[in-house]
């Protein structure tokens, strides 16, 4: 952990904030992990291998992820918001989901999840 000066996309210096290293090798597996979890928990099916996972750290939610976020259609809170997300399926077929999470209100994560027959 180390402090480091935080700006706007445009430059603009906010302030200085405690930042920390989140390694891929660490993060992604983790997200992974929640969207397997979370995914059994909204929809009542085990994902197992029928699906693949695809996790994607965001700098920050633009204007088309924040109105992404306000249109899915499920999501939850925990530890007094410190953690919250919001996910959705597609109808024709549940295999197809979109994950985005929100730690801290500062570090954004998204992730889908894709029938293995059908992995884009």
């Amino acid at each position: 952990m180390k402090r480091v000066s935080v700006t706007t996309p445009a430059g603009i210096l906010l302030d200085d904030r405690v930042a920390g290293h989140w390694p891929a090798d660490a993060h992604d597996p983790v997200i992974t992990k929640m969207i397997r979890g979370l995914y059994f928990h909204h929809f009542g099916e085990i994902l197992g291998d029928k699906a693949s996972t695809k996790v994607h750290w965001l700098r920050y939610l633009n204007s088309e992820l924040r109105q992404l976020w306000t249109e899915l259609p499920l999501g939850g809170a925990l530890a007094n918001e410190i953690f919250l997300y919001r996910c959705g399926n597609a109808v024709e077929n549940p295999l197809y989901s979109v994950w985005m999470f929100v730690f801290y209100g500062r570090h954004f994560a998204s992730g889908y999840t894709s029938p293995i027959s059908e992995a884009v």
